[in-house]
């Protein structure tokens, strides 16, 4: 009876440790889904899998790895080895790393001040025609005609 007992508590947890052992990573494993979070695809990370020839390719290759013994790292290594920073989602650390996080900004930066300095010199352009167009009188005598016209036809008109 005791036997018994011995035989049927290991069959049970052989059945237990077996699926654990020789657990072959899937589409559906937490740790692929990690990893293939943080891959671009060369773009198509946010394509349909069932349509996109690119993605089908980059899960079987890091299925692949995983099942090969490879870890998380050294995935990710090898795919930033091969293609760059471009291979990741979101730039990693490192020089190359902080250039990609500050080019935009420097981008944004510089256009900023090029349409800076060009509503400056528009803006400075419209001042000039309106002060080219009045050029006032050029002489004294000039101006005490053209007051003395004036007057002289405003007094007709009242």
């Amino acid at each position: 009876m005791e036997m018994k007992k011995k035989i049927i508590l290991q069959t049970i947890l052989f059945l237990i440790l077996i699926p654990t052992l020789t657990t072959a990573f899937t589409y559906n494993s937490k740790e692929f889904k990690h990893i293939i979070s943080q891959l671009d695809m060369q773009g198509h990370a946010d394509h349909e899998l069932s349509t996109c020839s690119v993605k089908k390719i980059y899960y079987d290759e890091v299925v692949e790895m995983l099942n090969g013994g490879k870890s998380e790292n050294d995935i990710i290594q090898s795919y930033v080895d091969e293609y760059g920073q471009a291979a990741l989602r979101t730039p990693g650390g490192g020089t190359s790393g902080w250039i990609a996080w500050g080019m935009p900004a420097a981008g944004f930066g510089i256009g900023s001040v090029i349409v800076g300095v060009w509503l400056r010199k528009l803006t400075l352009k419209k001042a000039e025609t309106k002060m080219s167009a009045y050029k006032g009188w050029e002489s004294e005598i000039e101006k005490e005609i053209a007051s003395k016209t004036f007057d002289e036809e405003r007094r007709k008109l009242f």
